[in-house]
């Protein structure tokens, strides 16, 4: 624990600069606000307003149109390559689930068995038959194919079983953020992902410092931080410098933007979860004179 001082948290909600908590809850965002509702306010998955939120989800932007293509079957009605950068079937599927989607939409559950069932790689997952696995992509669907429910599948246990057997990916951060969210009950796996991290958040990235929402072949501090946040990972000294500039990025209203001038709800959910975790640890100045809600 850092040492107490007037000018530093002694409650998480004093890392922050004021309570946008009623502006993340917006309900006509749902894919927005179920995730809010477990991020942030600590709600069951199986909730009812959880549940309610969640039903929405799909037909709301971005999800609906990343999703126009997918027919029920789990085809998509298009030519493009599944790993096509950013635009492919496989990336858009990504994207979708880090958008909130629902889980439990029929459509996904039947568009991620097609990629487990038909995706090419040995171990890893592949971009192209006859390549070698690529630690990003398949880190990236890992997490996503968890998320919606595969993580008995035997493709998915070859994948985790992969990133054991391997150390190539170890200082890469994306790679890293994406395998902590997917290595519960794997210890080993858990703290390489872990050691990648310390070691990104200890270099001078200033990558790392640009959030950004959703996250495909790049990280940054919100998601790191709010990843080891989610996973339970007990507070490092080393991690002070990149949640003093996460904690930094935030405006007057409490809030974080992306890659554009107006304040981004994604962002700000991530590094909320991060400042609330960890701020008090860390010794992090003291910004909010009172409680969220008074």
């Amino acid at each position: 624990m850092h040492p107490q001082n007037p000018s530093t948290c002694t409650q998480p909600w004093e890392a922050l600069r004021a309570d946008s908590l009623g502006w993340l809850l917006d309900q006509g965002r749902p894919n927005l606000h179920w995730r809010v509702l477990v991020d942030l306010v600590g709600r069951p998955a199986d909730s009812p307003a959880v549940r309610r939120a969640r039903g929405g989800a799909n037909a709301a932007e971005p999800v609906a149109g990343l999703l126009t293509d997918l027919h029920p079957n789990g085809e998509w009605a298009t030519r493009e390559p599944t790993w096509k950068r950013d635009t492919g079937p496989g990336w858009r599927l990504v994207a979708a689930v880090q958008w909130g989607a629902d889980p439990e939409d029929p459509r996904l559950h039947a568009a991620s068995e097609r990629v487990l069932d038909t995706a090419p790689g040995d171990g890893g997952l592949s971009r192209s038959t006859n390549a070698r696995p690529d630690p990003q992509l398949t880190s990236r669907a890992l997490e996503t194919m968890i998320a919606l429910g595969w993580l008995k599948h035997p493709r998915v246990q070859e994948w985790l079983a992969w990133f054991e057997a391997t150390d190539d990916w170890h200082d890469d951060p994306v790679v890293c953020a994406a395998v902590l969210g997917s290595a519960a009950g794997r210890e080993t796996l858990s703290e390489s992902a872990v050691g990648g991290i310390t070691r990104a958040l200890t270099r001078a990235r200033g990558d790392l410092r640009n959030p950004a929402h959703p996250n495909l072949e790049k990280t940054d501090l919100a998601e790191i931080l709010a990843g080891l946040a989610s996973a339970g990972i007990r507070w490092r000294p080393d991690w002070r410098t990149g949640l003093a500039d996460l904690q930094a990025l935030q405006d007057d209203r409490g809030r974080w933007s992306a890659d554009r001038p107006e304040a981004s709800p994604w962002v700000t959910l991530k590094a909320t979860k991060a400042l609330l975790t960890y701020a008090v640890d860390a010794g992090l100045p003291r910004f909010f004179p009172y409680p969220p809600g008074h």
